[in-house]
């Protein structure tokens, strides 16, 4: 929610796409213009666990791909996909399916677009999943992903705890560290791992294997083009009291804080990233 709620707006700006832009993932579907060129637009597009299908549908709109097919776990995202659709006028253009998007869809190239957008992170086996993704693409298909790419389980390293500890110390005692339900109470300046077992238990598939993705990327994806895009900052440190910023009068220290981010970034310090490769004959 927090890296979505940061790149919808300028705060991060230019890592992505290259230039200032605004709206809700406009930065990455910038880059995958700028990549595919005239390859623009595909034909037919499929996607996993994307929920209601709101970020499909502005690929569709945007025209970046023609139709989608939408795999999905939960019967309510679907129904409220569906609805979403018809509102935006676009329901002969995208279909909802409920079940396991690998057991059914085993025919090979039989798509010219795949989407993984911050569900990729949710799968038991990531290499399988990108394995799969290769398969169902058509030579010149697009892989398309922006999605969690950090520690397994969240299981930080000491690097980045220490550094996000670091940034969340800077704003002790004030307005920024209150708890956003409870208002005397602070939340802790110390960021530390969540518990294994416990997060298992809460979602199995939460970051089950995510450290591994941009490895199994590079594996079936050779000729890839990965854009690392942070979150030791905005995800790490500033997940739970992003709610006490205001975006206008806050906007020069939430510039810093980005910066921060891109510095972490550079320094190889990632949770988050997009992958752009076309499946070479």
């Amino acid at each position: 929610m927090v890296f979505q709620l940061l790149f919808s707006n300028s705060c991060k700006i230019e890592v992505v796409c290259g230039e200032q832009v605004s709206g809700f993932s406009q930065g990455s579907i910038n880059l995958v213009r700028q990549y595919a060129g005239s390859s623009i637009p595909f034909k037919k597009g499929i996607s996993v666990g994307g929920g209601n299908g709101h970020k499909e549908i502005n690929l569709i709109k945007q025209g970046i791909v023609d139709t989608f097919n939408l795999y999905e776990l939960s019967k309510v995202r679907i129904s409220a996909g569906k609805e979403l659709a018809q509102k935006e006028l676009i329901d002969d253009k995208i279909r909802f399916f409920y079940g396991d998007a690998f057991e059914i869809e085993s025919q090979s190239e039989k798509y010219d677009f795949v989407h993984w957008n911050n569900s990729l992170h949710h799968m038991l086996d990531v290499e399988k999943a990108i394995e799969w993704s290769k398969n169902v693409l058509k030579t010149g298909g697009l892989f398309y992903m922006d999605d969690f790419v950090g520690a397994s389980r969240f299981q930080w390293p000491d690097e980045q705890l220490e550094i996000a500890t670091k940034v969340r110390r800077a704003f002790s005692h004030s307005r920024y560290l209150s708890h956003p339900k409870y208002r005397i109470f602070s939340l802790p300046a110390e960021v530390k791992r969540p518990n294994k077992k416990k997060l298992i238990k809460k979602d199995p598939s939460e970051a089950a294997d995510s450290d591994r993705i941009i490895n199994a990327v590079y594996k079936y994806f050779p000729n890839a083009e990965i854009k690392n895009t942070g979150g030791v900052i905005y995800h790490l440190a500033l997940s739970d009291m992003i709610h006490n910023f205001d975006e206008e009068n806050d906007k020069i220290l939430l510039d810093l804080l980005m910066i921060i981010d891109e510095l972490c970034s550079k320094s190889g310090q990632n949770h988050y990233g997009i992958a752009l490769a076309f499946k070479e004959g």
